[in-house]
């Protein structure tokens, strides 16, 4: 009789403390609020398991892949990306989370593979379309590149950032003029924003305009005097025109700004 009642104890334990696949999606959800990503990764298992064809595994397939991501576990993440996808294949949302992992992982092609798919769904989606267009500049397709900038920017006319990229593109594919042009716009509109001097600084450092690049390096200096960079950078300019001690007061800035000064070793070199 008592181990009748003790059995009976025991299964009647047992189904009060089996959880549901509602408490472990729970639970994992809670986990990700708190940023415990090891508790997260290990309720979204066992939900997963606990009912493997159930539809809400989308969701929990892309919250496991989060808590992987955070981890460093980026290819169990992009592993659970894709089974999120096979409840959903047309989910942007999950495609341009893998396609973020492939291109952490120089998997490129399958990173452009994913944002083709996402712009086949929403044509207009601009964030893709920035990154398919970067993509596309990284293989030297430039046409392709050229398209997705200058349709970009006929849905978002003052996104200035694609406008930047377009302009730096078209350097890199030979356009100079097109370069100038739309780098001295983007100063015209935005006076007073550092990064567009300092990029109209590169573009004439690597055409041998050494006077101008120092006249736009002088004004990102000036409009963001914080940025340790550009000092490291005016030095380079400085130094090609051989003004050595000048140069090497601006390594040392750049220092003083936080820059470590070992990977200043060549730099500092040259300005003795």
């Amino acid at each position: 009789m008592r181990t009748t009642i003790l059995l009976i104890s025991l299964i009647l334990g047992i189904k009060l403390s089996a959880q549901s696949y509602e408490e472990f999606f729970t639970s994992g959800t809670d986990a990700l609020r708190n940023n415990d990503y090891p508790t997260a990764i290990v309720e979204f298992q066992k939900a997963i398991a606990q009912e493997p064809k159930c539809k809400t595994n989308e969701y929990a397939y892309s919250n496991l892949a989060y808590a992987q991501q955070a981890v460093g576990e980026t290819a169990n993440a992009i592993a659970s990306y894709t089974r999120a996808l096979q409840y959903n294949k047309l989910s942007t949302t999950i495609m341009e989370q893998r396609a973020k992992l492939y291109m952490l992982t120089d998997s490129t092609e399958k990173a452009l593979a994913d944002y083709n798919s996402i712009l086949q769904i929403e044509p207009r989606n601009a964030h893709a379309m920035f990154i398919r267009a970067y993509i596309y500049g990284t293989k030297e397709m430039y046409n392709q590149a050229y398209n997705d900038y200058n349709t970009l920017l006929s849905i978002e006319p003052d996104n200035n950032k694609a406008r930047l990229a377009l302009a730096l593109l078209y350097h890199k594919g030979g356009r100079l003029n097109d370069c100038i042009m739309l780098l001295n716009l983007l100063i015209d509109a935005e006076p007073r924003n550092a990064e567009y001097y300092y990029a109209r600084s590169n573009v004439e450092q690597q055409e041998k305009q050494t006077e101008l690049a120092i006249m736009d390096i002088e004004k990102a200096i000036e409009l963001a005097p914080e940025n340790a960079q550009y000092y490291v950078d005016y030095a380079t300019l400085l130094s090609a025109d051989n003004k050595k001690a000048r140069a090497r007061q601006m390594l040392d800035k750049a220092v003083k700004l936080g820059y470590k000064k070992s990977l200043l070793h060549n730099e500092y070199k040259k300005v003795q």
